[in-house]
C-alpha cells in the first residue's frame, strides 16, 4: 500500500477516535499487529518487517476491517474503510 493512502487511513482512525484495544508481535518480531476499535466496529493494522537472507527486506504494511457479525475485508483505500464503517453502522447503531 502507497505511503498516502497509509497516512489517510492512520488520520481517520486518530480523527474518528478508534481505540487501541491490542498490539502483538508475530513470528518474533517480524509483524506486529494493532487492533483498533470504535464500538463494534474494528482495524487490524499490520506491520511486516520481513528479512530475506539476513536482510531487511522493507517494511509492508496492510489493514484489514473487522466486525462482529464475521465479516472482514484487507482495506485498498479509505473510501473502502469508510463504506465499511458506515454499512456496519446502519446495522448497529451503538456505533459512534
Amino acid at each position: 500500500m502507497v505511503k498516502s493512502k497509509i497516512a489517510a487511513i492512520k488520520d481517520w482512525i486518530k480523527t474518528m477516535g478508534f481505540e487501541l484495544i491490542k498490539s502483538h508481535d508475530l513470528s518474533g518480531e517480524e509483524v506486529k499487529i494493532n487492533y483498533y476499535s470504535l464500538g463494534n466496529f474494528g482495524i487490524y493494522e499490520e506491520i511486516s518487517n520481513k528479512k530475506l537472507a539476513g536482510r531487511a527486506t522493507g517494511t509492508k504494511m496492510r489493514f484489514i476491517s473487522w466486525n462482529p457479525w464475521g465479516i472482514d475485508f484487507e482495506v485498498s483505500s479509505l473510501k473502502d474503510l469508510v463504506d465499511a464503517y458506515q454499512d456496519s453502522k446502519s446495522l448497529s447503531p451503538e456505533i459512534p
